[in-house]
């Protein structure tokens, strides 16, 4: 595989001009920009109302820009995100000397400048979740492969077995590109088939997130890629990686393959800004949803207000299915990587009530934008040929469904809990402020006390063992929390010193807190600071809104 070239972006001029005697003191909200104007009629910034999370439309409410799409808040004075370390660009502007403001909002493209008419044939087959095989001049391409097991220690499994051949097929494979490192992309148990040789394709993250946990797995035939450069894989066959157009570390892959263009979004969000390749043959998304464990496990919350920020979630995911539509028109859509279930008995409460997309929910979207929707199957292969889809039937025998008590036993039996641990590891933790925090370990529905409670108070850094009678539930000056959890997969995270992240995105834990918003440098530090080198984790922005600001003012 070489270099050969680099993704351009096309620019095509779209002038706004705002009269600045039209302007007030304070905050403007205008169609497509926000202006700030001080008292002395000066332009503090101009931001563009697309939210960096998903690429939804701010509104102003209250003071704050708000994300109808997942919740998220803007501050208008600071420009951060949900009060944490993520702030919005401004975007530049001209005064000129009759007082008109001038913002250009280019309508942008991206290019391949090696891009040919289709002549020639390119295989597609979705093997399962993100797992696809792409092959090209008798080259292949396998990406992200979750092929059996558990992901998020057992809170998340495929919905239906993988085909008995794609464990061949991920073997055989050229290549493996992996997305980015969330457990059901870089599947540890699936990559465990392959000999440590095996030929990997990963983005060139600055936290080097995908790249140090594959080296922890002993793999080292490892080429880390530059977002947006061409890759020859063989002849006419060439491949980009694309950079999610938030803080994640988060891709999409980009293919070009004998003059027919593919586009993963895998679960990047705001992919590329949305500088997309336009007219393309196949895209793929993701399309499901509820890879969260907010709102559903968090008790400040009511059933109705659950279920209003599932279904806006939910919605969320299509609105992002269709503006991915809109800007790539494609012939083709394929959603995917979104077949996981909560299947443990255990967790019967998440999987009745989680809300999810299924593939049916694109007909309409695809019907109003005039484009073809694939239902995924692992049972037919896309053959494009000349520029001509045709399907290829692949008669399969399927794995076994998962022995879900298996794995969970042998995590119980592998992880025990040891409150003494636990308070060594949050001494150690060197996190600082107005937290306390109250780990109360349970049985499998969160309902009884199994263990000595750990009880943390990060201000003034005391760490201990409390009774149940000493558990607070608030305090002046303090975020207290209470989280009641799994003890053996706590002890997981702990002993690994996983990101906590994953306790949530499984479905591991029920929090209460006071005040009931969410503590985001407390989760930033022990998703990223605080995590064993060997599987860092860059952003605690994960899955689908992790970390939306969890504030009951915003479900009204």
């Amino acid at each position: 595989m070489k270099l050969i070239d680099k993704l351009t972006m096309a620019k095509k001029s779209n002038l706004t001009q705002i009269n600045i005697n039209d302007l007030k003191v304070g905050i403007n909200d205008l169609s497509n920009h926000i202006i700030s104007v001080n008292e002395n009629k000066e332009i503090d910034y101009v931001i563009d109302k697309v939210c960096d999370h998903a690429g939804g439309k701010l509104i102003v409410k209250n003071g704050m820009g708000v994300c109808p799409m997942h919740g998220w808040q803007l501050n208008l004075n600071t420009l951060e995100y949900n009060a944490s370390h993520v702030c919005k660009s401004k975007v530049d502007y001209q005064l000129t000397e009759n007082n008109v403001v001038l913002i250009d909002d280019p309508i942008c493209t991206l290019k391949n400048p090696l891009k040919i008419a289709p002549q020639g044939k390119v295989y597609v087959r979705w093997l399962n979740h993100a797992t696809v095989c792409i092959t090209c001049n008798g080259v292949s391409i396998v990406t992200d492969p979750w092929l059996f097991g558990p992901a998020f220690m057992t809170g998340w499994w495929l919905t239906t077995p993988s085909p008995v051949e794609a464990i061949d097929i991920l073997k055989n494979a050229d290549y493996v590109y992996l997305s980015h490192n969330h457990p059901d992309h870089l599947h540890a148990e699936t990559l465990s088939v392959l000999n440590k040789d095996k030929s990997f394709i990963i983005p060139n993250f600055k936290s080097k997130s995908v790249e140090k946990y594959l080296i922890s797995l002993g793999f080292h035939n490892i080429t880390v890629v530059d977002f947006l450069d061409i890759f020859e894989v063989t002849t006419d066959f060439h491949i980009s990686v694309l950079k999610s157009g938030d803080f994640r570390d988060d891709s999409g892959l980009y293919v070009h393959a004998n003059g027919h263009e593919i586009l993963l979004t895998v679960d990047a969000n705001y992919l590329n800004a949305h500088v997309l390749p336009s007219n393309i043959d196949l895209l793929m998304t993701s399309f499901a949803g509820g890879a969260s464990g907010f709102p559903l496990c968090f008790n400040n919350y009511n059933k109705k207000e659950k279920d209003k920020i599932l279904k806006r979630n939910k919605n969320a995911i299509r609105f992002s299915v269709q503006q991915y539509i809109q800007k790539t028109q494609p012939k083709y859509y394929m959603p995917y990587a979104g077949m996981f279930a909560e299947y443990a008995a255990r967790d019967k409460y998440i999987n009745e009530n989680n809300q999810k997309n299924t593939s049916r929910d694109y007909e309409r979207i695809c019907t109003l934008n005039n484009v073809a929707l694939i239902h995924p199957s692992a049972e037919k292969m896309l053959q494009f040929s000349d520029g001509i889809l045709q399907f290829i039937e692949c008669k399969s025998k399927f794995l076994q469904k998962e022995n879900v008590s298996f794995y969970i036993n042998a995590m119980r039996d592998e992880y025990k809990y040891d409150a003494a641990k636990i308070v060594s590891y949050l001494k150690m933790s060197q996190y600082v402020g107005n937290q306390i925090l109250q780990i109360i370990p349970t049985n499998d529905d969160f309902k009884q006390i199994q263990h000595p409670i750990v009880f943390a108070d990060f201000k003034e850094q005391i760490f201990k063992v409390i009774n149940p009678e000493q558990i607070l539930t608030a305090k002046d000056g303090y975020r207290v929390m209470q989280m009641k959890v799994r003890p053996e997969v706590l002890m997981c995270v702990i002993e690994n010193k996983l990101p906590w992240e994953d306790l949530s995105i499984g479905f591991q834990l029920r929090i209460e807190r006071e005040p009931n918003v969410y503590e985001s440098d407390f989760w930033y530090h022990f998703t990223n600071n605080y995590i064993g080198k060997k599987n860092f984790r860059y952003s605690v922005f994960c899955g689908a809104c992790t970390v939306v600001n969890q504030n009951p003012i915003w479900i009204s």
